[in-house]
């Protein structure tokens, strides 16, 4: 399994809907599925609380709040 890593600066903030998203591009994580990891403060990961949108040549991760992630693919 592959993995990249996000900061939680590289998310977008829509503002409208009240959430930070973002997006990926499918040439980057293919077209399998995903699994969304949050960084904790003592350096290990946990499932994230987020929203997958799945588009044809992208998947948006939306989460009320950015953070450390890890993508899974």
């Amino acid at each position: 399994m592959q993995f990249i890593d996000f900061k939680k600066e590289h998310f977008s903030h829509n503002k409208e809907a009240g959430h930070y998203f973002i997006q990926i591009s499918k040439d980057e994580v293919g077209y399998g599925d995903l699994e969304v990891l949050e960084k904790q403060d003592d350096d290990t990961y946990s499932k994230a609380r987020y929203e997958l949108v799945d588009d044809v040549s992208k998947v948006t991760i939306k989460m009320k709040n950015p953070g450390n992630i890890r993508v899974s693919f």
